[in-house]
């Protein structure tokens, strides 16, 4: 029996039948061994008007397949499909209608008929391979070289022929393998008491709470799964080492006691009047970021009572209590009538306490560098969590604020930072302003830096609808911290040997003179890191690489997961409070250090650039590959349906063209000025985007992914 389809499906294939989506054509293409041969239509003209429209439309990288691994300056996937049907279609007797001729083939399926079948097509500076893959869809024979083996890993998976059962038969076993070795460093309590569960796989029996994970070995790990609140991303401050004589104070990098900000929605009553003749707003829950911090509400929110899990509220004038646990429940009784949505604004702030930072005295051996030992790094970590404690701000941020615990004054958007790139000594009888990169300079290593905040995910408070979607920040447990970065330093050189960079960054534009990581205290790729982060790339790699029985181009493919993930897991990524996420590393084309890093997660079903996320790009970017769409804008669209283009709404849609990326091109790894294994005159076009005269940055922005050849 068919299956009906549903309103989406129907209007696809509306879309698609307005711009011959998929519909076999035929073009006649011409001689290009011919010194006499007629002109080919982009000699002639070029649709730049709708192509254009497309482009726009599409972005940098718009499809998946474009999203599978890192590259830069990717072009726009709609101007090389073009130009490859301009390049090799004869242009029409009628010259004005050659753009016309090659627009109107943009969405057909140009494999059926094998129009250019016999078109040969080199790119010689392939880099992401945006000219391979559209040339193959078009059913072109396509030959790509680039020097860097980065480009040519990309380009490799890319046009892999891989099945998706294989590769996510991998991915299951990597998690299966790694999964059960990482979450004792993830897994965490809730503020609303909700806590983790070990749960013995062959019994189901749930582990008591005497039970910890962190003192069982590797091999133990793996009898055990995790339930409950766990870990998404972890919030390092770099410090500054003053190099003031006899001071050596340890300043925290933060330019502002802001944390973060949001926005959350919550349900509610409006204007509740008590018999006191207050009015104040009823929530039904806790709008709450840091639920565990104390609460400042600004002086410019309205009076409000927040219920409690049995529907309990008191007015705030008088205190009179009340309860409607049919409300908080429903969202509606006939007391409140039903519930509307209410906009809270909130923001996080870091104690004034944890801002004047921690005295350097000798006493204690302080590490906290990307080359300190754990022992000394978990004094620094500890001594920095002694004085960590949060305040959560409702409503609008004021200039003054007093701590409720201590009753200190202070401003919340004034930190350590007074100018860029300069901060200030906090050591009471110091003060002394100095150059960030100086002073980090002078200690001849890396800035020192603590986790200061965990942004965590709790199942059950999101299925109990709390705001926020069971999301909230917390203290950093740093005793799993810890105990990460001394797992990492006892199997670093033991199983684990061979699968972390060990090489130094070599000289370069981007790495020394225009971002000078050696005065940051980068000498080596491994710094780029910190413990914990080690500790996963080389599980997740030695998993990618041994597990199962499976093709080397199977494990190519997730490579390229990996390679994403890396950008996604190391100490150059940073905060994003407009999306609430973070930004990954190269989201500029740069080393630039970061004063505060965002460190991610690995398996969670939430979150933005952990290994589940990238991986999940990674299948999608391969579905693409066997079944693409193109963009179509409602211009397009108008053009020919305007009644139905004002239906859809929107800027575009996607249309189906059944031109798999063919598995046909061959790829090379070498210098574009020795092409020996492509014979003279055996190629009709060379279509290409080359680079410009001595630009070499992304060859150093691709080292990253290389470190040494450790990584891929």
């Amino acid at each position: 029996m068919a299956t009906k389809k549903n309103k989406a499906e129907l209007q696809a294939e509306q879309v698609a039948a307005l711009v011959g989506a998929g519909k076999a054509v035929a073009l006649e293409t011409v001689d290009f061994s011919d010194p006499n041969r007629p002109k080919t239509c982009l000699e002639v003209d070029f649709p730049i008007l709708p192509i254009n429209q497309v482009a726009m439309l599409e972005g940098n990288a718009g499809k998946p397949i474009y999203q599978m691994s890192k590259w830069w300056a990717r072009r726009r996937s709609s101007v090389f499909r073009s130009l490859l049907i301009a390049a090799a279609t004869k242009a029409p007797e009628d010259e004005q209608q050659a753009s016309k001729m090659v627009w109107d083939a943009y969405y057909a399926n140009h494999q059926r008929r094998s129009s250019f079948k016999d078109i040969k097509v080199a790119d010689i500076f392939m880099g992401g391979g945006t000219t391979l893959v559209e040339g193959s869809r078009l059913g072109m024979q396509m030959v790509g070289n680039d020097l860097n083996p980065v480009a040519w890993l990309v380009v490799k998976n890319e046009l892999s022929s891989v099945k998706r059962e294989s590769v996510e038969g991998l991915l299951r076993a990597i998690e299966d393998e790694v999964k059960p070795q990482i979450m004792p460093f993830y897994a965490t309590t809730c503020p609303r008491g909700h806590k983790s569960k070990w749960i013995e796989k062959s019994s189901g029996r749930v582990m008591g709470a005497e039970f910890s994970p962190l003192l069982l070995d590797e091999t133990e790990r793996a009898k055990y799964r995790h339930e409950g609140p766990e870990v998404i991303y972890t919030f390092w401050a770099k410090h500054g080492p003053c190099h003031a004589p006899d001071c050596g104070h340890r300043t925290p990098l933060l330019s502002t006691h802001v944390i973060t900000v949001k926005t959350l929605t919550v349900k509610s009553w409006a204007s509740y009047g008590c018999d006191c003749g207050h009015s104040f707003d009823i929530e039904q829950q806790p709008a709450r970021m840091a639920p565990a911090a104390p609460l400042v509400v600004s002086s410019s929110e309205s009076s409000f009572a927040v219920m409690d899990d049995a529907g309990g509220f008191a007015c705030p004038s008088c205190g009179k209590q009340y309860l409607d646990h049919k409300a908080r429940v429903d969202g509606e009784s006939m007391s409140l009538g039903k519930a509307k949505n209410k906009k809270v604004d909130l923001t996080l702030l870091v104690h004034p306490s944890w801002m004047h930072g921690e005295p350097d005295d000798g006493v204690e051996k302080f590490g906290g560098s990307v080359t300190d030992d754990a022992s000394s790094t978990e004094a620094w970590i500890k001594a920095r969590a002694r004085s960590l404690r949060f305040i959560e701000v409702r409503g609008a941020l004021p200039d003054e604020i007093t701590a409720p615990d201590t009753g200190v004054v202070f401003k919340p958007q004034e930190g350590n930072i007074p100018k860029q790139a300069r901060f200030a000594c906090q050591e009471a009888t110091c003060g002394r302003e100095q150059a960030i990169v100086e002073s980090v300079a002078a200690s001849q290593k890396s800035a020192p830096a603590s986790p200061f905040v965990q942004h965590c995910k709790c199942p059950q408070c999101d299925a109990e609808g709390r705001p926020y979607g069971g999301r909230y920040f917390v203290e950093p447990d740093v005793d799993v911290v810890c105990a990460s970065f001394h797992e990492w330093e006892r199997r670093r050189d033991a199983d684990l040997a061979g699968l972390w960079p060990k090489s130094e960054i070599p000289f370069g534009h981007m790495t020394h003179q225009r971002q000078p990581l050696p005065q940051h205290g980068y000498l080596f790729w491994k710094d780029m890191f910190n413990s914990r982060q080690l500790l996963i790339h080389a599980q997740l790699l030695k998993a990618i690489t041994t597990l199962g029985d499976f093709p080397w181009e199977v494990r190519e493919s997730v490579l390229g997961g990996f390679q994403q993930y890396l950008r996604n897991q190391n100490m150059f990524c940073f905060w994003n409070p407009q999306r609430d996420t973070p930004e990954p590393h190269f989201s500029n084309n740069n080393y630039h250090p970061k004063t505060t890093v965002i460190e991610n997660s690995v398996f969670p079903d939430l979150g933005r650039g952990n290994w589940a996320s990238c991986v999940e790009g990674l299948v999608e970017g391969i579905d693409w590959c066997e079944d693409p769409w193109e963009m179509v804008s409602h211009a397009e669209i108008a053009s020919k349906n305007p009644q139905f283009a004002k239906e859809l709404g929107g800027k575009s849609e996607r249309a189906r063209l059944s031109d798999p990326v063919l598995p046909n091109a061959n790829i090379y790894c070498g210098s574009s000025t020795d092409l020996t294994s492509i014979a003279a005159g055996s190629h009709d076009l060379v279509i290409t985007d080359p680079p410009f005269g001595g630009l070499l940055h992304y060859a150093e922005l691709a080292d990253f992914f290389m470190s040494g050849y450790v990584w891929h």
